[in-house]
């Protein structure tokens, strides 16, 4: 063999081997690929998906476990003020301090409790907490400046009574405030135009008072006003029918006692709360 012909010998020899390391590096890089998607693919179906996040629950009770109340504790407040005089025991006992409403409402809160209102009577619906009442005889000025704020604070309303000429007087809310407090949530109902005792009116000066003041308050606030307050709890027969012709629906009482929905929604009983009155005493009855 000639040293030319041993030249290409060796030459496609050489060519040989770079063609086959070129090729086993290939294959391996391939492999190595292959291996991590593999790999990359485990991880991704052992991976977990992420815990959904629970939709907020508003109501502890499912839409089957709601019950109708067969009774509703109505409060009666008048003044929400700090006020003591001993030459006034009544305007003392009508009377509960803004630090002593405000432990009302807490202890309401803490306990389960959500206010309705009146009309709640004509309209029962099942409930998944427990319902209260709470109203407020006259319109004093305080209702605006102590009472609003804190419902507001704890989410809760209220049911105001007022007397319709004493409205923008002194002591006594404005229309812009009571305004103000319905677009907030408050409701309203009447208590007569001058706070008679109704039983000794004649029968014009008895429509004037119920009706009278039920068509200025409906315009005043744009509504139909449905609910009416007995002043000082007087009512008797034709009262009550005067009412039912003024198409009122519900009317409460000065009468203790916590009102069933099995009551005549004329006459509705509600508890008087002072400022010692212990209000778990007499809801865990």
């Amino acid at each position: 063999m000639n040293s030319e012909t041993r030249t290409k010998i060796y030459k496609l020899a050489a060519s040989l081997i770079i063609l086959s390391v070129l090729f086993l590096f290939f294959q391996f890089t391939k492999t190595k690929k292959n291996n991590a998607a593999q790999k990359g693919d485990d991880n991704i179906e052992n991976i977990q998906a992420p815990l959904a996040i629970p939709e907020p629950v508003f109501n502890n009770k499912s839409e089957s476990e709601k019950v109708i109340p067969s009774a509703i504790p109505i409060f009666m407040y008048h003044y929400i003020r700090e006020y003591s005089d001993s030459n006034d025991p009544i305007g003392e006992n009508l009377s509960v301090s803004p630090e002593k409403f405000e432990e009302h409402l807490t202890w309401l809160k803490d306990n389960g409790y959500q206010t309705v209102f009146p009309n709640f009577f004509k309209n029962p619906e099942p409930l998944s907490f427990k319902p209260i009442i709470l109203t407020f005889d006259d319109g004093y000025q305080d209702a605006y400046d102590n009472a609003f704020p804190l419902l507001q604070k704890y989410q809760m309303a209220g049911m105001f009574y007022l007397i319709i000429d004493k409205i923008g007087t002194p002591g006594y809310l404005t229309w812009d405030e009571i305004s103000e407090m319905q677009k907030a949530g408050m409701s309203f109902g009447s208590h007569t135009l001058t706070h008679p005792d109704l039983k000794n009116l004649s029968p014009a000066n008895l429509e004037r008072e119920i009706k009278g003041s039920k068509e200025i308050l409906g315009q005043k606030l744009g509504q139909e006003i449905t609910d009416f307050c007995y002043p000082s709890g007087k009512h008797d027969e034709k009262v009550l029918k005067e009412l039912q012709t003024d198409n009122y629906q519900t009317a409460v009482t000065t009468d203790l006692g916590i009102s069933s929905l099995r009551d005549n929604p004329f006459l509705l009983k509600r508890l008087r709360i002072k400022d010692s009155t212990n209000i778990k005493a007499i809801l865990d009855k």
